[in-house]
């Protein structure tokens, strides 16, 4: 990595910042200085992962060049020290030396002045501020810290449960726009279209439901959690990195399925000026656009901030479809005393797409259509439009080297309208005949306010280290979702093979509202403890615990006339439950780390009653996940690498109850179900992630899971594959050829199918034939996806990336004969020039 020289004061970027970011909140508190000593114990390794971990576990914030310290070694630190006589002793020989500032610890050379030498600045890590570490301008795949699932910075060695991070050099080396592809790319997990621009992420054959935001209070992931009504999709812009765990976590995550929690680490404002701007150009007229500006704003450092700007304007290669979304997203922080962190952030971001359907029916008996890729089944003049808005605010408090307090709130709200045209029924095999068009409006809004408070330290017991955190948060979600009459004109016949044969004049816009569901609510109050003991000096034993209460109400009201109608009206209250966490960590060596860890969730099912009717709630779901395996932090920490065996059960969930005839609202209070028995999924994760030599990174991982249903006798999830493989590389060139770097990667998995039953309509919109079954498949297939960057100079980067290349034909989703057939994405290039300074 190149070094580059200090730029010169921004005072306009200082400015700007301030006008975007006034009376805003955002970012994470940065840790003052400590003067008093207590006890380390840092392991010899290389000189940058020592000061590193000594700045973690002082509470301090250190800006450092990683390439500086390279091939550096240190032979650890073990006893008490104050924070600057730790940093001598770990530099002591270096050539380097720490200075103070107001906001931090900067890592400096040792200048002789005789020389006049000049200090350069350049590409920096912080490390020991907020949740988790920063994972920009390190170039790496590995990440340092990680905050999911421990709610305070820890390595993913000592983690006890499966974790992978999408970095932000991965984000910037595979294009990733949002998290939709963010996940694409992540180990162990698949990504299914559940609509035209929303994905539903999978995991071990579970949903991955809750997400949160520099591992605060859990929110809900709107449409696939099934019932809150979102359509917000988080641009990457706003976020420094993605951090993904795999397997059952109520512990910070409240209910939801066994399949995960993702994490989104925010961008903070930095201790020194950076402006880095990127325009990208790709296939199917696929543009975007970022400008990124950070830096001190006054009070001599203690206010920092930060602006970003973006903006998408795509078309897709589906035809009718397009995008555009602009961004924007401001953040500073406040050292308002040498213990007190103040952040404020805000997030606006708007969405207009053209088109409201990418998927593509079969033939009524199952068959294939073997339609072009590009078929758009939908009408240019339908749309989807969505304005979001994200503010929050922290405040951390340190009250000593070793405790630590943190109060978070975040308000996050997105109301849409839809004005759909899609299709309905299957084709006839004999006629190619039988497809209608069916479109209505919609409006829908999401509203989540989010609140942690928690308090986290260290402390000793037995001449050992342990660590405490205690918290509560609390979850308010408030959804409605209002419903139309289909479309004047909508049954018309449809040519899937020739749409525009059938075209369809777009109706009037009309609000004549039929159909609502309000109010469309949940709450969740929870609190936490989690205990990590220091059993022995290699071994760690990890307690915690959630308690948490439940609350969902939801009416569901219908229009006839004038008069409205209720037809469903469900109020579901969940006392106190309690699900426990335990781990054990045992260091093999100083890089080597066996663990085992147990942990629950649970999941309401509000919306499915059981009998006899009018029916009442049933039961939750439950989740259970054991794990256990091998991680590795190898070449002094460059290198992540994991193996983990997992057991995951899950019990209760809803199916029809053949004693009771049904009656269907949809999204709303049915009847009549029962609880079924145990499924099962079990398998093997291996993920390596980091740096295999110099100048070479990787990320990659297998996923092999077998899962079932015990008391139906079959799969439990068809579209999770037997075999999931993901693996993505880059290599910068060395000698003369050393400013450009080649990259490579490859997704393999093993056939999936669904099956099932449809229902078919008739031209009116109404029911010609229900449970109609099917069942289709997806052979397994492989994608292959290349780079090749090229450093212009110290500041310019252009680069060029090629996913698909051998352009395989697949369904990235596999849906009904009716609907959700999603073909993936043809082979498609992206240009993107990217400077910094």
């Amino acid at each position: 990595m190149r070094r580059f020289a200090a730029p010169p004061t921004l005072s306009p970027i200082a400015l700007c910042i301030h006008l975007a970011c006034v009376g805003v909140a955002v970012a994470l508190p940065q840790q003052v200085l400590a003067q008093s000593q207590q006890r380390y114990d840092i392991p010899e390794g290389s000189l940058s992962s020592a000061l590193n971990r000594f700045a973690q576990q002082a509470g301090v914030a250190l800006v450092l060049r990683a390439d500086d310290l390279a091939g550096r070694t240190s032979q650890g630190l073990a006893g008490s020290y104050s924070v600057e006589e730790g940093f001598a002793t770990l530099l002591a020989g270096s050539g380097y030396r720490i200075s103070r500032s107001d906001n931090g610890y900067v890592l400096l050379p040792v200048v002789d002045p005789q020389a006049g030498q000049t200090l350069e600045l350049g590409v920096t890590t912080v490390a020991g501020q907020g949740m988790g570490e920063s994972t920009e301008n390190t170039g790496s795949y590995a990440p340092g810290l990680v905050s999911v699932g421990s709610k305070s910075p820890t390595s993913v060695r000592e983690t006890p449960q499966s974790v992978s991070v999408i970095t932000r050099q991965l984000i910037e080396d595979q294009q990733m726009t949002d998290i939709n592809e963010a996940m694409k790319a992540a180990p162990g997990v698949i990504t299914q279209s559940t609509t035209f621009r929303i994905q539903d992420f999978i995991s071990r054959g579970f949903s991955i439901q809750n997400l949160q935001i520099d591992g605060a209070a859990p929110q809900a992931l709107g449409t696939a959690m099934g019932s809150f009504y979102s359509s917000n999709i988080f641009d990457l812009a706003e976020f420094d990195h993605v951090e993904v765990l795999r397997g059952a976590g109520a512990l910070f995550g409240g209910s939801g399925d066994p399949g995960g929690i993702i994490n989104l680490v925010r961008k903070r404002p930095m201790a020194d000026n950076q402006l880095k701007l990127s325009l990208s150009a790709g296939s199917w007229d696929n543009y975007r656009q970022e400008l990124d500006i950070t830096g001190p704003m006054g009070w001599d450092g203690r206010l920092r901030g930060r602006l970003v700007v973006a903006n998408t304007d795509r078309q897709y290669f589906v035809d009718k479809r397009s995008t555009e979304k602009p961004l924007v997203y401001g953040v500073m922080e406040a050292d308002v005393t040498d213990n007190d962190m103040l952040t404020f952030g805000v997030r606006y971001n708007k969405s207009h797409e053209n088109g409201t359907q990418s998927s593509v029916p079969r033939y009524s008996n199952g068959a294939d259509l073997g339609l072009p890729r590009h078929t758009g089944l939908t009408q240019s003049w339908a749309f989807a439009d969505t304005t979001a808005r994200e503010y929050f605010g922290k405040y951390d408090h340190r009250f000593n080297d070793d405790w630590k307090l943190n109060l978070s709130y975040t308000n996050i709200w997105d109301v849409s309208w839809f004005k759909t045209a899609s299709t309905l029924n299957a084709v006839n095999p004999t006629t190619g005949t039988g497809v209608t068009w069916y479109g209505t409006q919609s409006r829908q809004e999401n509203e989540q306010h989010l609140y942690d408070v928690n308090l986290a330290g260290d402390f000793q017991a037995f001449d050992l280290d342990h660590q405490l955190v205690v918290g509560a948060d609390y979850q308010r979600i408030d959804s409605r979702w209002l419903g139309t009459a289909p479309h004047p004109g909508f049954g018309g016949p449809v040519n899937v093979f020739d749409p525009g044969s059938t075209p369809w004049e777009e109706p009037a816009n009309h609000t004549d509202y039929s159909r609502d569901y309000n109010p469309n609510a949940q709450r969740q109050y929870g609190v936490y403890s989690s205990l990590r003991l220091q059993l022995a000096e290699p071994m760690h034993l990890i307690l915690g615990a959630r308690a948490q209460r439940y609350h969902f109400n939801q009416t569901y009201q219908t229009r006839s006339g004038t008069q409205w109608n209720t037809v469903s009206d469900v109020d579901q209250r969940i006392g106190t439950k309690v699900t426990p966490f335990g781990g054990l960590v045992y260091d093999l060596s100083e890089e080597w780390s066996a663990y085992a860890s147990y942990s629950e969730i649970y999941k309401p099912q509000a919306n499915k009653l059981s009998g006899p009717q009018p029916g009442s709630p049933i039961e939750p779901m439950t989740g259970k996940t054991y794990e256990t395996g091998l991680k590795g932090e190898l070449f002094e920490g460059t290198l992540n690498t994991s193996i983990a065996l997992y057991y995951t059960t899950r019990e209760n969930e809803a199916v029809i109850d053949p004693a009771y005839a049904g009656t269907s609202s949809l999204f709303s209070g049915s009847c009549c179900y029962l609880s079924n028995g145990k499924v099962v999924s079990k398998g093997v994760d291996i993920e390596a992630s980091g740096e295999l030599l110099p100048d070479w990174t990787l990320i990659g991982g297998y996923t092999f899971n077998l899962n079932r249903n015990r008391s139906a006798d079959s799969p439990l999830s068809t579209v999770m594959p037997k075999h999931l493989f993901k693996l993505y590389t880059t290599y910068r060139l060395p000698g003369v050829l050393h400013d450009f770097k080649v990259g490579g990667g490859v997704q393999v998995q093993s056939a999936t199918y669904v099956s099932g039953t449809t229902t078919r309509f008739n031209a009116d919109g109404s029911v010609a034939q229900s449970n109609v079954p099917f069942d289709f498949g997806q052979g397994g297939y492989a994608i292959w996806n290349a780079l090749v960057d090229y450093q212009l100079d110290e500041h310019w980067d252009l680069s060029l990336n090629g996913n698909n290349l051998f352009d395989k034909k697949y369904y990235q989703t596999v849906g009904t004969s009716t609907y959700g057939n999603y073909y993936g994405d043809p082979r498609n290039f992206m240009l993107t020039l990217r400077g910094t300074y």
